[in-house]
């Protein structure tokens, strides 16, 4: 819902709308990561190295199905969760894994036959899989999929590496099933999945011998990017996979995809082959299908670049929707930097609201508004609708707001008409970058926090300049220690700079403070503080990591190359313009 009525001979009042939105995570604000900080004399950090865990797919499957099964050294038991494993030298335990994707294998034998294909995660270098248990009660099959992990004791004098893997385990729920009858599988704590038996009557002589089957990898033939046709709304991108059937008696199955990174893919196209002896003809063949990849603006971010992997290669995008300018991933830069990222005018505001104290949230486009010709972005700024209008280039935000009446209710259209607006709350009206942001509404904080970061020019209170005295306190200041530093760049004309830092606080009194900058000719200055307790004060042995991000401007030469120093140190550059 839209937080203003057009007078079009009627007049209308609607509720400003709080739904709750997503928020665009891509800097933080402020998070906390603790991580134990062990004092202990004579204890040594063993760093556990970190792999995939691999599973063999083996037939002759008592239950008359075919399985993949964990393989144990001879004489261990995997349920043994109290069991040292020689190799590792601590004590280790069962706990559940996390959960990629199921999926329900039918094999075409007599009877059917039914595999659930389970992808499990393996959290850290430390974890490795155990085994998967299978429970039926009437039509519902429970599967438990475990990793082996360390003790709480051993893990309070261990490090693990923060890698994460992933474990591909086929169990066999065999063919012992009345037909016609639909079974929900539940794999730990998974929506469950269903599959329906058959529901023609058993041959009492099957045409054919009685054959096994195993699920195997099927070789890639490669994989092409497609963006969906409809570009006036949501932009969604697939995968086109092409996969090869080595003879005549394989059959494909579905492919799987599964999220192995924030900005990675990988998929795996599966077929099934006969493991009797069987007359098969020597044609290789080759199947297709479209596997889904997402949205941009739900599952996937605007600009950014996804890779997805298959087999031993990989294939790049990025993620464009309607109305957004990214920067071309390819393109050369002058010289060597850092990673950067082209983000949108959105986000940055959003950025710059969140380091200046406010809770916001990202809600993607709305269609409720179309001021300017441009649908909006929505934030929500401490549970308040602040809509964002990105201009996209050949555009300027600053020649759009000189259409806006000095008391934002009206609107003057490029062929002279004069729209008037009856708004159930005062209207303000902002610059940033090369976008329009409006607020209507009356809360001082949400009014403060943009009055800190946007530029207001019309609306109530236009003149009015709001000025926030700092809190003194009993701190001592202190530079920071930086962990990392990331550059980005809005889509506008000129782009607006912004400096992500991610800082460690040494113990449990040590506390950000402010984080400032000064342009000194083609350097740009960062001082990021902390400050600790004046006084002497007990404090815990722990190591927090805190992220936070500055807006640096848009006041750059174009085309010159600028040094960003954070704390005193060299941390990357960017393209001014």
């Amino acid at each position: 819902m839209s937080d203003y009525n057009k007078i079009h001979g009627d007049s209308r009042h609607e509720d400003l709308d709080e739904e709750e939105i997503d928020g665009n995570k891509m800097f933080s604000g402020t998070q906390h990561k603790w991580l134990v900080l062990v004092a202990i004399a004579a204890l040594a950090a063993f760093v556990i190295a970190c792999g995939t865990d691999e599973t063999k797919l083996v037939s002759d499957n008592p239950s008359g199905g075919v399985g993949a099964q964990p393989t144990q050294p001879a004489g261990e038991d995997p349920t043994d969760g109290g069991q040292l494993p020689a190799d590792q030298g601590y004590e280790v335990v069962d706990e559940l894994a996390p959960i990629e994707s199921v999926q329900i294998l039918v094999l075409e034998s007599y009877p059917e036959q039914f595999v659930v294909q389970v992808i499990s995660g393996i959290p850290n270098g430390c974890a490795s899989f155990s085994h998967a248990d299978v429970a039926r009660e009437g039509t519902d099959i429970k599967i438990s999929v475990y990793n082996l992990v360390p003790t709480p004791e051993a893990s309070a004098v261990i490090s693990c590496t923060m890698m994460y893997g992933i474990h591909d385990e086929n169990v066999s729920l065999g063919s012992d099933f009345e037909r016609g009858t639909t079974y929900s599988v539940y794999v730990n704590d998974q929506e469950p999945v269903t599959f329906t038996t058959g529901s023609a009557p058993l041959q009492s002589l099957p045409p054919v011998e009685d054959v096994d089957f195993i699920v195997e990898p099927a070789p890639v033939e490669g994989v092409e990017i497609i963006i969906g046709e409809d570009s006036r709304g949501p932009v969604t991108y697939y995968a086109h996979v092409l996969w090869g059937l080595t003879n005549g008696c394989m059959k494909s199955l579905e492919p799987n995809l599964v999220r192995s990174g924030e900005n990675e893919f990988t998929i795996y196209p599966l077929a099934k082959a006969p493991t009797g002896d069987m007359a098969c003809t020597d044609d290789y063949r080759v199947d297709s299908a479209q596997v889904d990849l997402g949205v941009v603006g739900e599952g996937l971010v605007s600009c950014a670049v996804y890779t997805v992997n298959y087999g031993e290669e990989s294939v790049t995008f990025q993620a464009i929707a309607p109305n957004v300018r990214c920067a071309d991933p390819d393109a050369p830069t002058p010289t060597p930097a850092p990673p950067a990222s082209i983000i949108a005018d959105s986000l940055a505001l959003e950025l710059s609201l969140k380091n200046n104290g406010a809770d916001v949230e990202n809600g993607g486009q709305t269609g409720d508004s179309s001021f300017f010709n441009i649908t909006p972005s929505v934030l929500k700024v401490n549970g308040f609708r602040v809509e964002v209008f990105e201009f996209a280039p050949g555009a300027t935000a600053e020649a759009a707001a000189k259409t806006v009446s000095a008391d934002g209710t009206s609107i003057q259209s490029a062929d002279g008409v004069v729209e008037s607006l009856m708004w159930i709350a005062p209207p303000r009206w902002y610059t940033f970058g090369n976008a329009i942001v409006l607020y209507v509404g009356m809360d001082e904080e949400v009014i403060s926090h943009l009055d800190a970061v946007a530029i207001q020019f019309a609306g109530n209170d236009a003149e009015k300049v709001t000025e926030i005295d700092p809190v003194e306190s009993e701190f001592t200041s202190q530079l920071a220690t930086i962990e990392k530093v990331s550059l980005a760049s809005t889509r506008s004309i000129p782009a607006q700079h912004l400096v992500g830092v991610t800082i460690m606080l040494s113990n449990g009194c040590e506390e950000f403070k402010s984080i400032d900058y000064k342009v000194d000719g083609r350097q740009v200055h960062i001082e990021v503080l902390t400050q600790v307790p004046t006084a002497p004060t007990p404090c815990t042995l722990a190591i927090m990591y805190e992220d936070q991000s500055i807006n640096i401007g848009d006041e750059y030469e174009a085309g010159v190359e600028y040094d960003v120093i954070v704390n005193g140190e060299a941390q990357g550059t960017f393209i001014g313009g």
